[in-house]
């Protein structure tokens, strides 16, 4: 199986998620509470490069 993350409009979930349920996907709730509290700590900000990303990183790496 595939694994995927999709965003649903609020008035919408309910339909979409029975649709699913009835071609066979299982839909995990843990998973949207997850991506709720990632989107929120998300800001609008410019993205990171990779050097930067790779930096963090090594940095966290190295105190552990």
């Amino acid at each position: 199986m595939e694994r995927l993350m999709i965003q649903i409009p609020e008035k919408k979930s309910k339909l979409v998620k029975s649709l699913l349920k009835e071609l066979g996907v299982i839909v995990e709730p843990h998973v949207s509470a997850l991506s709720k509290k990632l989107n929120s700590i998300m800001s609008d900000g410019p993205l990171p490069s990779m050097d930067e990303i790779v930096e963090e990183v090594r940095a966290v790496r190295a105190k552990s």
